[in-house]
């Protein structure tokens, strides 16, 4: 007997494309499904399009508060034995929910994640665009923490994984990555799943990920400290995960120089204290002066120059 996946839609002002999004979940070949789409507080024609379809899906209404809210009040409500999170402007592909819910089954995993393809519509039209087929290498939380990442659509999660997580509403544009890296650090057990899994659309005008640089970059710094403070807390906080921080760090660094000075010496004071002699192994300006005047100071030399030429 099928298990039943729980699929979780948060929609915000989606009415140009959860028509899209539902149908990829409505043809899906796995049968044992459950809808469940929260309506964020939209102010556009989302609730009306959500009506049409209420013999097919649980519709929770609530006021805006955010998308990580909006996966945690859906999983509140999910009967699933699997999760699947999947954004109001994403589609799945038909045979994504078999071939990931047989994947946990054989595997005994936790989390599957598969490749995905980006594109974007003009009017009716969709363009396919970049492929992205890759899979995790190495240490997972440290490539989680660091340079792995893929849309929600192209993962299925067991329900007994989520029930040890909650969706970060204080990282409000990398939440997918953290909840992911949550999973992890929570040692869940990931399988691959090779193939397409799901189309992720770009260039939505309020999409999370065309968000400023700005909040980005924020989001990336609350994410190192919290992360920082979970491995500085067990035996397991090796030179390869305190490299992976300073990594981090260092790119929050560099890019708040030019717009934020105070918590780019936030960011400096945090990675002082974790290596307090730091010095960049790179060859470069900066290793140079850190070498003579020491990595603060060679940080604000460097900080003028980034703010200079920006």
């Amino acid at each position: 007997m099928n298990k039943i996946v729980s699929v979780i839609i948060p929609a915000y002002n989606a009415s140009k494309t959860i028509e899209q999004t539902l149908v990829s979940v409505f043809e899906q070949t796995y049968e044992d499904i459950e809808i469940i789409v929260v309506n964020d507080g939209s102010i556009d024609q989302t609730l009306e399009i959500l009506e049409k379809y209420t013999n097919k899906i649980n519709m929770i209404s609530t006021s805006n508060k955010g998308v990580s809210h909006a996966r945690n009040l859906g999983l509140l409500h999910a009967k699933g034995f699997y999760i699947q999170y999947l954004d109001s402007d994403d589609l799945l592909m038909p045979d994504k929910l078999s071939v990931q819910v047989n994947a946990l089954n054989t595997s005994n995993a936790d989390v599957a994640y598969g490749d995905w393809q980006k594109f974007i519509q003009n009017s009716t039209e969709i363009k396919l665009l970049e492929k992205i087929e890759r899979q995790i290498s190495g240490d997972i939380e440290i490539a989680l923490f660091t340079d792995f990442w893929c849309p929600p659509a192209a993962l299925l999660y067991t329900k007994k994984i989520t029930d040890q997580l909650s969706w970060n509403e204080n990282l409000p544009v990398i939440q997918d990555a953290r909840y992911l890296l949550d999973s992890a650090l929570a040692k869940g057990k990931f399988i691959y799943t090779p193939g397409i899994m799901a189309r992720y659309r770009t260039a939505q005008e309020k999409s999370l990920s065309q968000k400023s640089e700005a909040a980005f970059v924020r989001d990336c710094f609350e994410n190192a400290k919290e992360v920082y403070q979970i491995w500085a807390a067990t035996t397991k906080f090796d030179q390869a995960k305190k490299s992976a921080v300073i990594g981090v760090l260092r790119y929050c660094i560099n890019r708040f120089s030019v717009f934020d000075h105070q918590l780019a010496n936030k960011a400096i004071d945090l990675l002082l204290h974790i290596a307090p002699k730091y010095i960049p192994e790179q060859r470069s300006l900066l290793r140079s002066l850190s070498k003579i005047f020491g990595y603060r100071n060679a940080e604000k030399i460097a900080g003028l120059k980034r703010h200079l030429i920006k």
